[in-house]
C-alpha cells in the first residue's frame, strides 16, 4: 500500500519549523485519567449560516464543519497531516499509478440503519462526475475515467492519467460519501434541493437532529458508529452575529472552543481564562485576498491591478490589525507549504508607482472629490463585497479603503451575512470584487481556483472556484502538469512557475496569512490536535463533572 506520506511530510516539517509551539502533534488534556465516559455536551460557535448540509455542495467552512461530523469520506487526513483510512480499510495502487483499489470497512451502517457498501462510494463519485451536477467539485475528479464497485466492499477508481492530488481530495470532507438509497431516485440536477440535503443521513460519529437558522444546529452521538466512540453525547453548533459576540460566549463558558481569538483580545483572554482553557497558537493553512473580476471594465486592466497592490502598505495593516500575528503573502499559497516559492515581486508600497500606473491606464485626472476619472468622465470606482461578523476583516478593509482613496481609487464596500455572500455572489460569480480567504488543502494543487475550466461556463454556471474568471494558457498547462507527477522536485518547480505568473497577473490582491490563537475548554478531554486544528472528535469526551 502506498501511503502518500512522502507528499505531505515536507509540509509537517515546515509547520513545525514555523513555530506552531505545542499545537503540533496529538495532545491530550491530562487532568482526567479515568478514560472516556459517555455523556455531556460540546458546544462551538460559527458566525455564518451553513449553505447546505450536503457535503458535495459545500463551499464554506461553516457548512463543512458540520457535514464533517455527519458524513465520512473514503480517506481522511490524520494528526500528522498524512492520508489515512476512514471508510476504507486500506488501498493499493497499480504500477502505472492509474488504478486505485480500496477495500472498505464491512461493519458500517448509515444513520437510518441501512448497510454501507461500495455502491454508495461509486454513486457519490458518479454524481460528482455527472454532467448535471451543480456543485463545484467535478474538477476534483477530472481525471477519473470510471469508478467500479467490483464487490460489496471493494471499489476501483480508474484514472485517465496520473493524478497526484487525488488522494488528498478523496480525504476531504467535500467528497463525503452519500447514501445511494436516499438520493438515487432524484435527478442529479435536483440533489441540492433534496430534503436530505438539509436533513442529512451519514455514516459519521454524529447524527443530525435539527437546524434552526440564526440559532443552532444540534447533532447527537451515533451509538452504532463503527470507530472509536463517540463519547460526547450532544454537539451544539451555535450561530452568532459576529466574532465579538462569539468571543463573549466563549469567555462566559457558553462555548467550549473558539478557533480564532481576535488579536486585540488575546492577552486578556489568556489571562482571564488561564485556569480553565488550553490555548494553542500556530499557523493556518489559509490566506486572505481580494478577488478581482478579470472581465470587469476597470479591474480587467493589469495596470490597475498592479496599482491596487502598490498602493497598499500591507505590513502596516498586519501590524495594526493583527498586532504582528501575520505575514504578507504575494501569491497563492502560504510560507510553510513545501511548494511555497518566494521568487516573486514583493509589491512593497510605492504610491508614486501606483499613481503612474493609473495614469498610464488612462486614469490621469482627479475629480473635486479626490477620485480619479478617465477622459470619458468615468470614475475609478468599483464595488467590493465581504461578510459581516468579522471585526478583523472589517478593520483590514477600512485601512485598504483609506490607502486606495489616497491615490484616487473609490471602493464601495458592501457587507452581507456569510450564507448570502456565498449564495448570491461568490458561488455564482456575480461581483466586481470581494474580500475573503482560502482554506487550503495539504496538497498545493490549485486547479479549482485558477484553471479556466473552473470559471463560469457558457451558461453562467461556476464550474469550480475560479469565480474571478482568470484565464491564462500557461497556468492551465502547468496546473495539469502539476497533477501528472508524484515527483516532489518536479512539482515544486511547476508550482513555483504558477506562483510567479499569478504574482505577475494578479487575479487577486494578495494580502496576508495570520497565526491564530485557539482556545479549548479544559472540560473537553482527549483532544487530538493536528498542526492546524483539533481533529478526531469521536475520541474526545467531556469531564464527567460537567455532565
Amino acid at each position: 500500500m502506498k501511503k502518500y506520506g512522502f507528499l505531505i511530510c515536507l509540509l509537517i516539517v515546515s509547520v513545525l519549523a514555523a513555530g506552531c509551539n505545542s499545537a503540533s502533534g496529538p495532545i491530550n488534556n491530562p487532568s482526567d485519567t479515568n478514560g472516556p465516559v459517555f455523556g455531556g455536551q460540546y458546544t462551538y460557535g460559527i458566525t455564518g449560516e451553513p449553505t447546505t448540509l450536503n457535503p458535495i455542495f459545500s463551499t464554506d467552512s461553516a457548512t463543512s464543519g458540520i457535514t464533517n461530523l455527519v458524513y465520512d469520506s473514503l480517506l481522511t487526513i490524520d494528526e500528522n497531516l498524512e492520508v489515512a483510512s476512514e471508510l476504507a480499510t486500506d488501498w493499493t495502487i497499480s504500477e502505472d499509478n492509474k488504478v486505485l483499489t480500496f477495500n472498505l470497512k464491512q461493519d458500517v451502517k448509515w444513520h437510518d440503519g441501512e448497510k454501507f457498501t461500495a455502491e454508495d462510494v461509486k454513486y457519490t463519485y458518479d454524481v460528482v462526475m455527472h454532467d448535471d451536477y451543480t456543485g463545484v467539485r467535478a474538477k476534483d475528479l477530472k481525471y477519473v475515467e470510471k469508478v467500479e464497485a467490483t464487490s460489496e466492499y471493494v471499489v476501483k477508481i480508474y484514472l485517465k492519467q496520473v493524478d497526484a492530488p487525488l488522494m488528498t481530495k478523496l480525504a476531504g470532507s467535500a467528497l463525503g460519501i452519500l447514501p445511494k438509497h436516499i438520493f438515487e431516485n432524484t435527478a442529479v440536477k435536483d440533489l441540492k434541493e433534496h430534503v436530505n440535503s438539509w436533513n442529512p443521513i451519514g455514516t459519521g460519529p454524529y447524527k443530525f437532529v435539527e437546524y434552526k437558522p440564526g440559532q443552532h444546529t444540534i447533532l447527537t452521538a451515533n451509538t452504532e458508529y463503527y470507530g472509536d466512540g463517540p463519547y460526547i453525547e450532544t454537539i451544539m453548533v451555535k450561530t452568532y452575529q459576529d466574532t465579538q459576540v462569539l468571543l463573549a460566549a466563549f469567555e462566559n463558558g457558553d462555548v467550549d472552543y473558539i478557533d480564532e481569538i481576535p488579536v486585540n483580545d488575546i492577552e486578556h483572554v489568556k489571562s482571564s481564562l488561564k485556569d480553565t482553557v488550553e490555548f494553542k497558537e500556530g499557523p493556518q493553512n489559509r490566506y486572505n485576498y481580494i478577488g478581482l473580476k478579470q472581465n470587469h471594465p476597470i479591474l480587467g486592466d493589469l495596470k490597475v491591478r498592479q496599482a491596487l497592490m502598490y498602493a497598499l502598505d500591507r505590513d502596516t495593516i498586519i501590524n495594526t490589525v493583527f498586532k504582528g500575528y501575520g505575514t504578507v503573502v504575494n501569491s497563492h499559497g502560504v510560507p510553510f507549504s513545501w511548494a511555497y516559492s518566494d521568487d516573486v515581486n514583493k509589491y512593497e508600497q510605492n504610491k508614486d508607482k501606483a499613481i503612474s500606473l493609473l495614469e498610464e491606464a488612462g486614469w490621469d485626472k482627479v475629480g473635486s472629490d479626490g477620485i480619479r476619472v478617465n477622459n470619458k468622465g468615468d470614475k475609478l470606482t468599483f464595488v467590493m463585497v465581504s461578510a459581516t461578523g468579522n471585526e478583523d476583516i472589517s478593520n483590514v478593509i477600512s485601512m485598504i479603503d483609506e490607502q486606495w482613496k489616497a491615490i484616487g481609487i473609490d471602493v464601495v464596500v458592501e457587507y452581507y451575512e456569510r450564507s448570502v455572500l456565498f449564495s448570491k455572489y461568490l458561488d455564482v460569480g456575480k461581483f466586481e470584487a470581494y474580500m475573503w480567504g482560502w482554506n487550503l488543502g495539504v496538497d498545493p494543487d490549485s486547479y479549482l481556483m485558477f484553471h479556466s475550466d473552473c470559471a463560469l461556463d457558457e451558461n453562467g454556471v461556476l464550474q469550480g472556484f475560479n469565480d474571478v474568471e482568470y484565464k491564462n494558457d500557461d497556468i492551465d498547462t502547468w496546473l495539469v502538469d502539476g497533477r501528472k507527477t508524484f515527483d516532489i522536485e518536479q512539482r515544486k518547480a511547476i508550482y513555483a512557475k504558477i506562483s510567479k505568473k499569478l504574482n505577475e497577473e494578479l487575479p487577486y490582491v494578495f494580502l496576508y496569512t495570520n497565526n491564530l490563537v485557539k482556545g479549548m475548554n479544559n472540560k473537553v478531554k482527549n483532544v487530538v490536535w493536528s498542526p492546524l486544528e483539533p481533529i478526531k472528535i469521536n475520541k474526545w469526551y467531556i469531564d464527567p463533572a460537567f455532565h
